[in-house]
């Protein structure tokens, strides 16, 4: 009987460039979306505002990812973030067109998801494990 490890390194090469260039098309179109969600509020203002500031909680553990996260976030027209708590285990986001929270959220947590997706090494039950190179866990450790 034999543990089965992760795919040969040819096969995680070819599907982590699988991942990372669905998750590139997935965030363009996220951008186009949005772009077109401002552009449209800007020609008709009023319409479409539903802001909101929700919590949201993180699955990335690395500086590297929750930068990487917050930063995609913010670059997507209408969200920003506005705070990480100091456990890092949290973001705290502005978005315009927010009117159904949960809708919101569920939304940010695909992105994050997504993200993690591509960025992580193929192999684990979590998208991947931490790449050795993005830094330690920034979780504070309560025992």
């Amino acid at each position: 009987m034999s543990v089965a490890g992760p795919p040969p390194l040819p096969r995680r090469a070819l599907l982590r460039a699988r991942r990372v260039a669905a998750f590139a098309a997935a965030y363009a179109l996220r951008f186009l979306r949005a772009n077109y969600a401002v552009a449209r509020e800007i020609v008709t203002p009023g319409e479409g505002l539903a802001p909101a500031v929700v919590e949201v909680p993180l699955r990335s553990r690395t500086r590297v990812e929750v930068a990487s996260y917050a930063s995609l976030v913010t670059l997507t027209p209408g969200t920003m973030v506005l705070a990480i708590s100091e456990d890092h285990s949290r973001l705290t986001v502005h978005g315009m067109h927010a009117g159904d929270l949960d809708a919101f959220r569920a939304d940010l947590r695909a992105l994050e998801d997504q993200m993690l997706s591509a960025w992580r090494p193929v192999g684990s039950e979590d998208g991947g494990s931490e790449d050795p190179g993005a830094g330690p866990d920034l979780r504070r450790r309560t025992t």
